[in-house]
């Protein structure tokens, strides 16, 4: 069970992580923007990896492709991680490239 709970203990620390930077990217932006930007990406892309170290780890116990939101999940952190595309790019890289 170890195993589990410190795959748990780190989504919820990416989690927690990420809250963080988009609390601090509202004021991050306006003194840097790519900066604010990256770690908030960083963030998301951090609480991506985590969701997919307890798939891996829990996929036995639970069939995460009969649901939408654990699939999409699962399927946006490979498609992220693999990056052999240009198809990612955050909602906030589109808004300051836009302005």
């Amino acid at each position: 069970m170890e195993i589990k709970q410190q795959a748990i203990s780190k989504l919820a620390n990416s989690m927690r992580l990420y809250g963080e930077a988009h609390i601090n990217f509202h004021q991050l932006k306006f003194i840097d923007s790519e900066e604010a930007i990256n770690n908030l990406d960083c963030a998301f892309e951090a609480k991506l990896e985590a969701f997919h170290s307890l798939y891996d780890v829990t996929k036995s116990d639970f069939d995460y492709f009969s649901y939408g939101d654990t699939a999409l999940l699962i399927l946006l952190r490979n498609a992220v991680h693999h990056r052999n595309h240009l198809l990612f790019k955050s909602w906030n890289q589109d808004i300051v490239e836009f302005r």
